[in-house]
């Protein structure tokens, strides 16, 4: 009997986005697709999807979208988000995919809106040219003395009000959700201290002006994720210095440890990682839309 043959590294772009996620999470796999549930938090987006460990046929979609709702949408999940990822070739370039045309037609038709997310992997990590930043890990909660570790956090915190390299208005924080931010913020205290995170600030004139996270499975898979860095610093090199000392620690401790990280396909973000020695692996295809049943208690 023949059996087909995988690549090691299939469906790693989507095992890169889970990485993240805690035990507050309900990850499931099944033959063909896996679901992850985060009752707690229904607006948690990475947190309630269906990941399908194929592209999914345009006559197929709709069904997705039934599944999620049966399965998902019943706990109350505030939108409908259906995943997948199409291979990239490592010379890829930075620029927008273009979507399968059936798949979009099919998605318009049951109302989805389709987002595209370039996952890299790391082939041979380049050191950056030097930024004027002082960048140091901050201790997980259980390692020293609660106060100062809460202070630390608490810097860390500010800085996701910039979330978003269309942020450039140091302003626009005024709209950020510090709810959700605050439970965010928790469940990575949580991982910090469980030793699968570990955050890093760049200080400048003795104040954080940007901040990553490296979370890892402890199964040989790590992300680099929350790189944010304040829009009166940016264009400093603050974000590669960042992310170069995260990953290079990391993999100190870990020298087998794959690498990879979501970015907005042709941003400024996914320029700034290729230039890491970060190499597109996929692209993974978000279908998403409000939820019919997204007031069900």
């Amino acid at each position: 009997m023949s059996e087909t043959i995988r690549r090691v590294d299939e469906r790693l772009g989507l095992a890169v986005m889970r990485v993240s996620l805690s035990g507050r999470s309900l990850v499931t796999y099944a033959r063909d697709h896996v679901t992850v549930r985060t009752p707690s938090r229904p607006d948690f987006r990475d947190g309630n999807t269906l990941d399908l460990l194929e592209p999914p046929a345009p006559d197929d979609l709709a069904r997705w979208v039934a599944r999620f709702e049966e399965t998902i949408g019943v706990l109350g999940a505030d939108r409908v988000r259906v995943r997948w990822e199409v291979p990239l070739s490592s010379d890829a370039p930075a620029a927008s995919p273009v979507p399968d045309d059936g798949l979009l037609a099919a998605a318009t038709a049951v109302g989805l809106a389709l987002e595209p997310t370039t996952v890299l992997l790391l082939h041979d990590l380049v050191v950056p040219p030097p930024a004027p930043v002082a960048v140091a890990p901050v201790p997980p909660p259980s390692v020293i003395d609660p106060q100062p570790t809460d202070r630390r956090w608490h810097a860390a915190t500010v800085l996701y009000r910039y979330d978003g390299e269309d942020t450039d208005d140091p302003d626009a924080w005024r709209t950020w959700d510090e709810e959700f931010v605050a439970w965010s913020v928790d469940v990575q205290r949580e991982l910090a201290a469980a030793d699968r995170a570990q955050v890093w600030v760049a200080q400048r004139h003795g104040g954080p002006v940007g901040r990553a996270t490296l979370v890892h499975d402890r199964q040989g898979l790590g992300a680099v994720e929350d790189v944010i860095v304040h829009p009166v610093h940016r264009g400093l090199g603050i974000a590669a210095t960042l992310v170069h000392t995260a990953v290079r620690a990391q993999r100190h401790l870990e020298p087998d440890l794959r690498v990879g990280l979501g970015a907005d396909p042709g941003s400024r973000a996914e320029r700034i990682y290729r230039r890491l020695g970060f190499v597109p692996h996929a692209t993974v295809w978000s279908a998403s839309r409000s939820s019919r049943k997204s007031s069900t208690p």
